[in-house]
């Protein structure tokens, strides 16, 4: 990889900023939408300002030395599909559970699963490293044998998530020349749970910002993003 001039930590620190605040912004703007039906406008908004988060957290294991600022990473701050591949790392690190039940469960599988990462995160990694990042740097190679990914990792990586949020917007037309879907298509319980997965991400960049990392599955989730990304002489 050849990276580009770094740019200062106060640059980034700046840059990050400037995305935190937009994706704040859309977040706001989505009330602004409260009452209107179907929810689709408010729900493309909400994961607009997932993208804005995820962003912001390239930028920040930029400013770690975690990743490495190189035209490929920059390409794929401005590709929906890996900013919603770091969003589904950004789950993982910050483990919601909706009551005690689910984290009890949560707590189990980590500990069954020692220093390994769940094999749906783990996918998630790498296909943002390899199947996106790494084949801009360079098109010409292949897998001796193929990946074995997570379902639903793939699903995103092939555009799944980035519909759903184009179908709040449009009128899609299948091959028969009939409709497939409307924005009425959205529902209230959807835009809902993408509204609390933005609070979380906005929650989360701005935390680790401020040094609130301690956290086992972000350590191990930092880890793992270090081993892919360090360079390969």
């Amino acid at each position: 990889m050849t990276s580009l001039e770094p740019p200062t930590p106060d640059a980034l620190l700046g840059t990050i900023e400037s995305c935190i605040q937009n994706g704040e912004r859309l977040l706001e703007e989505t009330y602004d939408l409260e009452f209107r039906t179907p929810s689709s406008s408010r729900f493309f908004l909400t994961m607009i300002a997932q993208e804005e988060f995820a962003k912001a957290f390239i930028l920040f294991l930029v400013k770690e030395d975690i990743v490495p600022l190189t035209r490929p990473v920059l390409r794929a701050m401005n590709d929906h599909v890996c900013k919603q591949l770091v969003g589904m790392i950004m789950d993982y690190m910050i483990m919601h559970w909706d009551d005690i039940e689910q984290l009890n469960a949560a707590m189990r599988r980590e500990y069954d699963l020692g220093g390994r990462l769940p094999h749906d995160i783990g996918s998630a990694m790498e296909l943002l490293r390899y199947e996106k990042i790494g084949r801009w740097e360079a098109n010409n190679w292949v897998w001796s044998e193929d990946p074995n990914y997570a379902v639903s990792a793939l699903q995103i990586f092939k555009g799944k998530k980035d519909r759903r949020k184009q179908d709040a917007l449009y009128v899609r037309i299948g091959r028969d020349g009939r409709v497939r879907s409307t924005p009425q298509s959205i529902s209230e319980t959807e835009t809902a749970s993408e509204l609390e997965r933005a609070g979380r991400y906005k929650h989360f960049v701005r935390s680790v910002l401020g040094g609130e990392t301690a956290s086992s599955r972000y350590d191990k989730a930092i880890a793992a993003l270090t081993a892919l990304f360090t360079q390969q002489d």
